[in-house]
Formats: structure tokens, sequence, C-alpha cells
């Protein structure tokens, strides 16, 4: 008899690949084993050439569902005898592995949870092979429960028996428990008073009681607590708001179920299958007119609804208990990490009740948030965190030496690159803010481990003062580790021409459009236009500088972007907004300003001012969103609506047309400044593009969040161009730590530098 051998890599740990491998050998005959490794799954059996080969398509055309193969073969090895099939040890290695990301409640596990007759009935850590907590309790690779937080839980006989059952939909699955030998609950109160004397199931009644009387209530999920509730209560939602300090960014709203949101949103078929998917992120939807959600207070100004189904047990109790939509929102002060561990200090300055379980967490997550755009119902990731980290991509070709991507600033995530495979975290905050680069550097330092992560390469951010930039210099400083320095919008091109494994293209015209991004020259960019082929990017055009006033505060007053570019003939009748200590100070400012910027954000901001829409942006992309809202209402239906004027003189594509014809409209009347301008947008794209002699256009940076830019740009030039948008990243500054390795891998341009050197690096 012959012995044959399988490796299968990908994401095939945590998906209950070993027991289907179990099972279908069986059903063969076949003896041998199977077992994880931190390069995948192995298995290694006797059988006949042709039996062998057969096993193998099986193993392939009918892998679980939540399995992803990137990589398998088979070959005949020296000859070994078993005497049957069984499910061994796993075993350590290099690692070469998908990691599993946490996966939302099955509908198996939630009928079980509802049936009185079940063992697990209303038990709130219900699981099985094909759901529950993955990444999120990871101590070690490869998957086995000895190297998770569910290492300290052991399994009573009825779990047990179910475990090493071949036929039972639990067979080895890691996360299996129950009541008898599971999680606890734990709830207490503000006041000091601790429910210990209630059962699981009393205890979740009586948050909902509390819930229902407009209380606040932390809740331990997947990734760290959530605060919830009444989504029905403007009370409970305004003290919400007052005590995250979130004046204005919108909620998410949990709802029971896909029936639930239809009451009070429009869904699409694409929305529906996002949310019943095993991510079950936050999908953004538009509200229905005669919704019963108080809007005002949930999304002031914004006809958008950000819907969640329950993907924890625990919120499927808490839900279905309650009934109507509740508030589920990160329990943080705004800005700030969420918590996750049991700290009740910090909770009860958020939350009347706190319900915790014993479970610990090993890496903490916000929850994902994606949206579709409206015609043509084109995914675009906002958030890419529960669910759907950590990133897994294959490299093109192998990484010589492990390298440590950064990232930017306003949306912490790094990447690692392992050999063929580059890794990238979950969404790790704004890194302005100090608590924030705590939780960073944990992160870098638990995940690096996980994957015995050793760099010899650092990759950061051109601007010097991003706290990543720091961080690596201080890294490659006591290592002595070679240092890189990647421009900002170079590495948005490079991951959107990565993802679309576009970097053997001769020929593709970039346009990256962002908030902010430190420029080669020294300038603010973020209205940009590249070229790249075959390994080579050069800047060839960009939005006329304009000037870059107050630092940071020109992102949050959106009159000051207004200023900046009005020109000359326009500025005075901007007085009238401003104090007159004011005016003296920033039009000395335009006169000769210390900085100047190209940004599409600004510009996006500048328009929200003179359209009437917004004066100031309180959380980021606050103004463009209220933008896109009005001109997608004004451009429905409506064909008579023209773009602005737009100009190109050499590298700069000059806006001051645009604006001189925003104040004629101002003048006249006219409240169609949000579509007229959304449709200029697309004007510029396509003027660069023919008269470059582009075919093939890609799309970066976080202006391309805008479902309704998208749309436009899809509808008019769809036809003529071959469109490259990101598909599992988002178009924002998540994306540019896996554009940095990108870069330094494949651009002919890109050079390494030891530390000392770092300022020479381009």
């Amino acid at each position: 008899m012959r012995t044959f051998h399988i490796h299968i890599k990908g994401q095939v740990q945590g998906v209950g690949f070993r027991p289907f491998v179990y099972t279908l050998a069986k059903s063969y005959g076949l003896k041998g084993w199977v077992c994880n490794s931190s390069d995948g799954v192995h298995i290694r059996f006797n059988a006949a050439t042709d039996l062998a080969s057969d096993f193998y398509r099986q193993c392939l055309d009918n892998r679980p569902h939540l399995s992803v193969i990137t990589d398998a073969y088979i070959e005949e090895i020296e000859e070994e005898f078993f005497v049957d099939f069984q499910i061994t040890n796993s075993k350590s290695g290099s690692l070469d592995l998908t990691i599993s990301p946490d996966f939302a409640l099955c509908d198996d596990c939630r009928a079980e949870m509802h049936n009185a007759a079940n063992k697990r009935h209303q038990y709130p850590f219900i699981t099985c092979t094909v759901c529950g907590p993955r990444y999120s309790i990871l101590t070690g690779l490869p998957y086995d429960r000895p190297l998770t937080t569910m290492d300290s839980f052991h399994m009573c006989d009825p779990c047990s028996k179910e475990y090493h059952d071949p036929t039972h939909r639990r067979h080895y699955a890691q996360t299996n428990s129950c009541k008898d030998c599971g999680i606890k609950l734990s709830l207490k109160g503000s006041d000091g008073q601790n429910y210990d004397h209630l059962d699981q199931s009393e205890m979740i009644i009586q948050v909902v009681k509390q819930l229902g009387e407009n209380k606040i209530v932390a809740v331990k999920g997947i990734g760290g607590y959530l605060l919830l509730c009444n989504a029905y209560s403007k009370t409970a939602i305004d003290q919400l708001r007052s005590r995250k300090n979130r004046p204005a960014k919108p909620f998410a709203v949990l709802f029971k179920d896909i029936k639930a949101i239809v009451r009070d949103c429009k869904l699409s078929e694409e929305e529906k299958a996002a949310l019943l998917s095993p991510a079950s992120p936050i999908v953004i939807l538009s509200a229905n007119p005669k919704t019963c959600l108080h809007l005002d207070s949930i999304a002031p100004g914004l006809k958008k609804v950000g819907a969640m189904i329950p993907y924890a047990p625990v919120l499927e109790l808490i839900s279905t208990h309650f009934g109507n939509p509740l508030i589920a929102t990160s329990a943080n002060i705004s800005g700030f990490p969420i918590l996750y561990n049991d700290g009740e200090s910090q909770l009860f300055k958020l939350a009347d009740y706190v319900l915790s379980n014993n479970r610990a967490i090993s890496f903490s997550q916000d929850d994902s948030v994606v949206r579709f755009s409206e015609s043509n119902q084109h995914q675009v990731l906002l958030r890419r965190s529960r669910g759907f980290a950590p990133a897994t991509f294959k490299a093109f070709s192998r990484f010589e030496k492990c390298t440590l991507a950064l990232g930017a600033e306003m949306k912490g995530v790094f990447a690692i690159s392992a050999d063929h495979n580059i890794y990238g975290s979950q969404y790790l905050g704004n890194l302005a803010y100090y608590e924030n680069q705590l939780l960073y550097e944990k992160t870098l330092i638990d995940f690096s481990s996980l994957i015995k992560a050793n760099p010899g390469v650092i990759i950061v951010d051109k601007h010097p003062s991003y706290f990543t930039s720091q961080l690596g210099r201080r890294i490659a400083d006591e290592t002595g580790i070679s240092l890189c320095k990647v421009q900002h919008h170079e590495a948005h091109f490079t991951s959107v021409l990565g993802e679309n494994q576009l970097l053997d293209e001769e020929r593709v015209l970039g346009v990256i459009w962002d908030g902010t991004g430190y420029g080669d020259d020294g300038n603010i960019w973020g209205g940009e236009f590249f070229n790249y082929s075959d390994g080579e990017m050069h800047r060839i055009g960009h939005i006329s500088y304009f000037s870059h006033l107050a630092g940071d505060k020109m992102a949050r007053d959106t009159r000051l972007c207004a200023l900046a570019l009005a020109g000359v003939h326009n500025v005075g009748s901007l007085k009238k907004y401003f104090k007159d200590m004011e005016w003296d100070y920033y039009t000395k400012l335009i006169a000769k300003p210390p900085l100047k910027t190209s940004s599409m954000g600004r510009v996006f901001d500048a328009v929200a001012f003179l359209a009437g829409i917004s004066k100031t942006n309180t959380y980021e992309g606050q103004s463009a969103m209220l933008l896109e809202q009005e001109a997608r209402s004004l451009l429905k239906g409506n064909h008579q609506i023209k773009p602005y004027s737009i100009s190109i003189n050499g590298q700069g594509i000059s806006l001051q047309n645009t604006f001189d014809e925003i104040f004629e409209d101002i003048k006249k009347g006219n409240n169609t400044i949000s579509a007229r301008f959304h449709l200029s947008l697309v004007e510029i794209i396509k003027t660069i593009a023919v008269d470059s002699g582009y075919q093939k256009i890609a799309f970066s940076g976080g202006v391309f969040q805008n479902g309704l830019l998208v749309d436009l740009i899809i509808d008019q030039l769809g036809q003529d161009y071959q469109l490259f948008f990101h598909k599992e990243l988002s178009p924002n500054d998540e994306n540019i730590a896996f554009g940095q390795l990108v870069h330094s891998k494949y651009l002919k341009n890109h050079k390494m530098f030891n530390s000392k050197e770092t300022e020479q690096c381009v």
C-alpha cells in the first residue's frame, strides 16, 4: 500500500477542516492522520494512487464553507503503515498560515440556544466548529484549545464526548463549552450592587429590564465591551453621547434580526448578505422615511443607519428579549481604544451596569464597518476589524527578510511580511491619542510573538511627526535593523495595485485623494495623480496648491478651507463669517502661508461650507458625508445638472474656475453646488485619463469611501476604462501599511537604508 502526504494552506484552522478530513477519510476507508501545523493542515494516509487522487480532489472541492485554500499539493512519500485514521496533536514549524478571524453566531447554534430542550438553551457562549471567537482568543499558533484563552475551561464529560465524536458537529470544536463547564457571566451596577446571586438567564433578564428603563449597559462581547441603550429613547441616546463625549458621530444600531432592520431601513440583497455573513459587520443603510429611530440623535444630519445584527450569543439573547433596536457602540471615550479588560472603574464612567464574563480577550477589536454604493452596490470597507481581521494576503514573491510596515497615523494598522504572506492587523484607532499608541504597541508585540516575526526591515511614513514614524526610528536605533520611508500617497497607490494584482502592468493611472499626507516637497498632499509602469511610479499631477491654514484646525473648521480656496475675487464675501481678529490673522496667513496643500479632503470641506451644509467637522469626514448626501438627493432623476469648469496647466489642476462658479451659484441662489461639484470630480479624472491615454485607472484614499463618487465614476467611466478599487482593504489609511510592504518589494526606485541614513530614504 502506498503512502501519500497532502499539505493544504490558507484559512484552514478554526473552520472545522480536520473533522471534515477525518469524516471524509473514514468514508473512504483510509488509515492515517490529519493535524494542524503552523503552515496549514497536513494529511498522511495509505491508499492506491487513484483513490489518493480522488480523496485529494474531494478535500479541495467539498471543503468547509468558511475555509479559504491558498495552496495545496499531494505527493507520494516513503512508505508508512497506519492502523486507523486519527486527528493527531498539532505541530509547530515555520508559519505559512491564514489566521482565522472571529466568526458570527451560526444558524445551528442560534437555533439550539433558543431551544428549551437543548442543554445549551440560553447559554451566552454557545459555539461550534463554524462559529465563535478565533483571533480574539489566540495565545499561540497553530489554532488549538491549549493556545487560546479557552484553555482554562475544562470540558465536562458531555462536552468532551461531543468533542471526540466524529459524527457530532462539535467534533474538535476548540471553543466547545456549556453552562456546566464554560464561561460565566457577572453583572454589577454602578451603585456597587452585585448580581452574582442570579443565574445567567436571570442576568440577561435584568440587563433587559435596565435597558427598558433607559439605562446604559456595558456588555463584554467578542472583541471588547459594547455600550447598549434603547435606540427608541432620545433621552438614553443623548445621555450616552454626553458620557462618551461624542457630539455628532453616528452610533451603530443593533437589530434583533433582518425583519427588524427592514422596518426602519432600506436593504438591498448585497447589504443583507453582508449582514448575514460570518463577518457580520456593521452595514451603513439608508433609513426608511417612516423610521421610528431618533435619527437626529443617532446620526445627526444624516439619513443613514449603521445597522448590525447579533454576532455573539450574548447579544442575541439580549436583543431577543428586548425586542426593539439597541444602540451598540464601543465602550470608550470618543477617540480612545475600546475597553476589553475588566476595568470597572473606567466602564462605570460610561455605563450604569456592566455585564462581564471570565473569558479573557487576547486581541481587542472594534466592529467592522462596510457600505455599498447605491446604484452599483459596490462594497466599500470603511473599517477592517472583527470578522475580517487579521488580513492575510499572498505575496507575489517571497520576502527575503521579514519586514514590518507601521502604516500611518489616523488609522492605526501595521502589516508584517512572513515569507510568502503579508499579515495586516485590525484597526487600532487614531494614533494621535496616547492610549491608542499603547494599544498599538501592545498589539504589535503580541501579534509579532503570535506569528514568531523577527523583522529585518522596518518601513514608516515620511511624516516625521507621526507616532509610527517615531516608533520605527526608535526600534531601528535600538536594534540596528534597516529603516525606510515611503511617501504616503505612493503607499496608497501600491496598495490598490497590489490588491488588484496590477504590479506587472505597463501603465496604470493612480487617482489618490485623501485629507492629508506628507509630500516629497514638504507640502501637504492629498489630491494626487500618479503613473505606474513596470515597477516605477511618478507623480504626474495634483490639485493646485492652496494655503494650509492653522495646522490640524483646518480639518475641523471648514471656514478656513473655504477661505483658502475662494480666490482673490471672492474672499471678501467670507469676511462676515469671521471675527475681526480672526480675519486679520488668517488673511495674513493666506498672503504668506507656512505650508501649502493639495488636499482633496479640504476641498470637500470648503464646498460643504459654501453650500451651507457644514461649518465644522466634529469627526473625520462629517462634512464630506453631508455633502455626498445632499448631492445624491439632487442628482436623483435630474440629468440637467452640469459640472463646474476646471483647468489643467502642466501638473497643476486648478480649481479656481470651479470656485468662481460656486460663488456665482451662491449669488444666484442655485442650490445644486454639491451635485455639480461631484460631477466636476469625475470630469477631472476623465480629462487626465484622456490627455495621457490611460486605459487602466486605480483609486485609493479616504475620499473614495464616498459611495456617490464611486457610482459616478463607474457609471461615467466604466464603459471606456478598466477601473480598480480596493476590495478587501479600506480605501482609507488602513491600507497604508500593506502599501508600504508592496512598495518595498516591487518598486524599482524603492531604497533601503540603515537607521542613520533614513533621512535620505525615498
